[in-house]
């Protein structure tokens, strides 16, 4: 297919709006379904398991303020009109949110089977690393079509994507995968740590840590993205992806993963 000055560009492409758009009521309707959870554990007595109750709630309740966040988030994203550069990093931004949410929400349940399922603690710690994977994978997925976006006047885009990190569209796919993969290892390793070493028990200060953490990390997470999707004025040019964006976020969501595997119960 040529494009408007008659160079050859390869067909079809991830249009990050629309995906967006279909994401946010999924994922605020992921964060809601933890509510009646939340209100069984508060009124279930649990004497001398204190500790695991809170930690359960705690990253229940933070599993609905990032996946209600984000999905606002992602609606922001979907209500765009044009493919401009500051999409893909914004949403990169955002699913820092929507990934804190899903491993929150498996953390919980690998606490709920340390209160009535002790053997199976194990198991549903690894599924809460497959969880982090899986939203590794899919928060540097964002890159690979990143070089589609920006300026459409064929004057102006070869000047500006001189001045971008992604420049061209195997080098995007090329860093995407390799993003991907580094965001695994860390994971991959505390899932076999746990596997065979063992775990942490749970303390006061560990139960705070994670619960404030994730928090933390979905706040900023939504923040950042919502402030990514700013316009850039007409005498600026438009941000694509930093190298720093696409490392920082899939880094986030991969040592918060690695923290739920070690501390959990």
């Amino acid at each position: 297919m040529a494009d408007n000055s008659g160079a050859v560009e390869a067909e079809g492409h991830y249009d990050v709006r629309k995906g967006a758009a279909a994401y946010a009521p999924i994922v605020g309707a992921f964060g809601a379904l933890a509510v009646p959870t939340v209100t069984v554990l508060f009124t279930s007595a649990h004497h001398g398991k204190g500790i695991l109750v809170t930690l359960a709630t705690g990253l229940l309740v933070v599993a609905i303020i990032a996946s209600l966040t984000g999905s606002i988030g992602l609606a922001a994203i979907g209500a765009e009109q044009d493919e401009t550069a500051n999409l893909p990093p914004a949403v990169m931004c955002i699913a820092v949110a929507v990934v804190v949410s899903i491993v929150s929400v498996l953390a919980a349940f690998e606490v709920l089977a340390a209160l009535y399922l002790p053997t199976a603690r194990t198991l549903f710690s690894l599924i809460t690393g497959v969880g982090g994977l899986a939203g590794g994978y899919f928060t540097s997925f964002a890159i690979g079509d990143s070089y589609r976006t920006g300026p459409r006047d064929p004057q102006v885009r070869p000047g500006w994507l001189k001045k971008q990190w992604i420049q061209d569209q195997e080098y995007a796919y090329r860093q995407a995968q390799f993003i991907a993969s580094v965001g695994a290892i860390p994971i991959l390793v505390a899932m076999a740590a746990r596997a065979f070493i063992g775990h942490f028990t749970p303390t006061a200060a560990s139960v705070n840590t994670l619960v404030g953490v994730g928090l933390l990390l979905a706040m900023v997470g939504v923040f950042l993205g919502v402030q990514r999707t700013a316009h850039a004025f007409s005498n600026e040019d438009q941000k694509s992806v930093r190298r720093s964006e696409a490392y920082g976020t899939t880094a986030a969501v991969t040592l918060y993963t690695v923290a739920l595997i070690v501390l959990l119960p």
